[in-house]
């Protein structure tokens, strides 16, 4: 039986959106309520790019709230990189990140307690007294823009109201904190660097089989919701119904990643980042299920078509050559 209610193009693979409550974003999740139950200041979030660390961040954030049992407001906010960094500048793109209907130019101090007050605001419709703000791409933060935010910080303090700031970022993150170490500046890491949390992309089979079991699983990502349409389901009906499913291509798929690997000259310990890993399975479902080709199952050299068309070999080449230009 196909399922006809949902429109071709309408499907969260086909549109993008969607996130999978994996072993990385289950093991994030852990850390931050440590982090968010102790009232600590701050932790860096790490790893290679593509990795999906700001996407498992939002999703173990949005997570938070019902393990907390009260609603803690959580703002997101890109570090954009300047030649010369501009306390101006760096309030007025929080502020737009905020979505705060800013338009006039104002000066520096009239914006940070902008910030501040829709902060608080936002903070004291929760019992907990608590905001989160996440710092994307943080590794292109310098000293100064830290200080601007133990400011942001400092001001809440007074008002009782605590924040957490989670940086996410590359691994250039360790080296502003050794940096800082350094310098002697302990109020920047006591803030905002003490807790570190290190993100894994896909390492092993086991990783691979756990992520291919929340797109066969109708409870973790059923379309509609609360129906039995898992995503493997959706694009494969008749596999599906005779017992297929995408965990059991498991073994296959971690071997052709790794003669991938090998056919290239790629010997860097393996770490498939989970959006070349989705955009893989992405491939297989659109290209060869119910909206493509129409095909019963996937077949070893369809997966293989799908795991190239990723982009993930192109990666691992580039960063290699990166690597050995060091």
């Amino acid at each position: 039986m196909e399922n006809h209610l949902i429109p071709v193009g309408t499907h969260p693979i086909e549109v993008g959106h969607y996130l999978l409550p994996t072993k990385e974003v289950l093991r994030l999740m852990d850390n931050l309520k440590k982090i968010v139950l102790n009232r600590l200041p701050g932790m860096i979030v790490y790893g290679r790019p593509r990795l999906g660390k700001t996407t498992a961040l939002k999703f173990a954030l949005e997570n938070l709230p019902h393990f907390m049992n009260a609603p803690i407001p959580i703002f997101i906010a890109n570090s954009n990189s300047y030649k010369f960094p501009n306390e101006g500048r760096f309030y007025a793109d929080l502020l737009h990140d905020f979505e705060f209907p800013f338009i006039a130019r104002r000066k520096a101090e009239e914006m940070r307690n902008q910030i501040v007050n829709l902060l608080k605001e936002r903070a004291e419709l929760s019992r907990l007294r608590r905001v989160i703000l996440i710092m994307d791409e943080a590794h292109r933060l310098t000293e100064s823009h830290f200080i601007w935010l133990m400011d942001i910080y400092n001001q809440l303090d007074r008002a009782k109201i605590s924040m957490t700031v989670i940086c996410v970022g590359q691994e250039e993150l360790l080296t502003r904190r050794t940096f800082f170490l350094g310098q002697r500046k302990s109020q920047i890491i006591g803030r905002f660097m003490t807790h570190e949390h290190r993100f894994f992309g896909i390492t092993s089979l086991d990783d691979i089989k756990s992520v291919l079991r929340c797109y066969d699983s109708s409870e973790i990502s059923a379309y509609p919701e609360n129906s039995d349409w898992s995503f493997t389901r959706h694009f494969f009906p008749k596999g599906y119904e005779k017992g297929h499913r995408l965990e059991d291509d498991a073994a296959l798929i971690y071997q052709q990643f790794q003669d991938l690997r090998s056919e290239h000259g790629v010997h860097s310990k393996l770490e498939i980042p989970m959006e070349y890993f989705t955009y893989a399975v992405e491939n297989a479902l659109k290209i060869y299920g119910a909206h493509g080709e129409q095909l019963e199952w996937i077949s070893a050299q369809h997966w293989l078509e799908s795991i190239k068309l990723s982009g993930y070999i192109e990666s691992e080449i580039y960063m290699s050559l990166a690597g050995s230009g060091d």
